[in-house]
């Protein structure tokens, strides 16, 4: 499949989700991937790091089993 029948089959897929969750993730999914991914120095990354942990200590986390139920969903 090429690169312009793709782009035609997403298209059409997108446009008939009426689901306005999933319209939101697939959203989310594609919009500005590279900044997500952006390279960073030592510091940046350690901060990440730091706050991630933070927010693991807080509670602030998913369950894979959580991630499973709202699936079945989709």
């Amino acid at each position: 499949m090429g690169v312009a029948e793709l782009k035609l089959k997403l298209h059409q897929t997108i446009d008939s989700i009426d689901d306005k969750d999933k319209l939101e993730a697939l959203y989310i999914l594609l919009k500005d991937t590279k900044s997500k991914y952006a390279s960073m120095n030592i510091k940046d990354y350690i901060n990440a790091i730091d706050e991630a942990i933070a927010q693991i200590k807080a509670g602030d986390f998913s369950l894979v089993e959580d991630f499973e139920k709202e699936s079945e969903n989709w």
